[in-house]
């Protein structure tokens, strides 16, 4: 008796969720059968750049290269478009705190600084038009809590921390066609 209806109640679950599943199972596979975008010329570029910035009097010189690698298509589970990956790296094998390119100082126990230095898309051209600002800087707190990562001003970054950004001079982006 029981199993009947065990098998009843799975039936009329299967019916009721019906138009629910299906549109969900759908919408990963209708991305993934979207035609990817047109794919970048130029896949690879290295873009040296320099940060000169002084902490408490000191004047501090950051020299490397960011290398930008085109990494493949990309596209939602949830449905949606297609889009292009990349990645990036500095030469010097030092990582970068995040997936975008910035460099790091820390400047106590419980605060570090990070300087955005672009991301791949701006470098490799994806972004035309775009105007890479580099006064926008994050400070990493770690707290007994856990971490927060506020956005500071450059005066901000002068006033409470004693860092005075002198230069930054980053390579140009360059100017990618997609086929």
């Amino acid at each position: 008796m029981k199993k009947p209806m065990t098998i009843l109640l799975i039936a009329a679950l299967l019916v009721l969720l019906f138009p629910i599943l299906i549109p969900m199972a759908c919408l990963p596979l209708s991305s993934c059968l979207q035609p990817n975008p047109p794919r970048p010329e130029i896949t690879y570029g290295e873009f040296p750049f320099k940060l000169v910035y002084e902490l408490n009097g000191e004047e501090i010189t950051i020299e490397d290269t960011i290398i930008c690698e085109f990494d493949g298509f990309g596209f939602s589970w949830g449905g949606g478009d297609k889009w292009l990956k990349w990645k990036s790296h500095l030469a010097s094998g030092k990582k970068s705190p995040s997936p975008l390119a910035e460099v790091s100082l820390k400047i106590s126990d419980t605060h570090e600084v990070y300087f955005f230095l672009g991301g791949p898309k701006y470098y490799m051209g994806v972004e035309a038009g775009y105007v890479l600002n580099f006064h926008a800087f994050r400070i990493q707190e770690y707290s007994f809590g856990g971490q927060s990562y506020p956005m500071v001003s450059e005066d901000e970054l002068l006033d409470v921390y004693g860092i005075k950004l002198v230069s930054w001079k980053p390579s140009p982006p360059i100017v990618n066609s997609f086929k």
